[in-house]
């Protein structure tokens, strides 16, 4: 991988810098759920949490396009990193107006969500990184369908075969 021009980027040193940002935002996505737990008692600026998060997944995404720089998967991964964050965003601005008009279930309902969408992003990027060949799902494996608690089983027609 290439980094800002200047040389390759250890994969190592990638993975540190992404779990380090990582890291920055756990305190902010914990008195999110502090609040969304414990209601106005927690006292959390709703705000500056989700834009500490926010900070820290943007900056873990533009270390890991910047890796990426002259690879053909960069385009389409800030591609879907941006959709990603769109939502994100989203989600924090209604979080934060939720907030300001005093409506706490709602507001729990939005933090819920925004810590679950920020949890998957982190392991979207942490799991970017990594270059372990992806699993292969095996025919007889458990993840094909079965028809109301039966196994599945193909059968072909003989005509249909033939017919062509």
């Amino acid at each position: 991988m290439t980094g800002t021009g200047v040389g390759t980027v250890d994969a190592a040193l990638l993975e540190e810098r992404l779990r380090e940002h990582h890291r920055r935002c756990l305190p902010a996505l914990s008195r999110l759920r502090l609040l969304a737990k414990d209601g106005w008692e927690a006292d959390v600026d709703v705000r500056a949490a989700t834009g500490e998060v926010m900070i820290e997944l943007g900056a873990a995404g533009a270390i890991l396009l910047d890796a990426l720089s002259g690879s053909v998967r960069r385009d389409a991964l800030a591609h879907f990193l941006g959709c990603r964050v769109n939502r994100l965003k989203v989600v924090a601005e209604h979080a934060v107006a939720t907030a300001d008009a005093g409506n706490l279930p709602m507001l729990r309902r939005l933090l819920y969500q925004f810590h679950a969408l920020a949890e998957a992003m982190w392991k979207v990027q942490l799991g970017l990184q990594s270059h372990k060949t992806r699993p292969m799902i095996e025919i007889g494996s458990p993840f094909r369908g079965q028809v109301r608690g039966r196994p599945r089983t193909v059968t072909h027609s003989p005509t249909r075969w033939n017919a062509g």
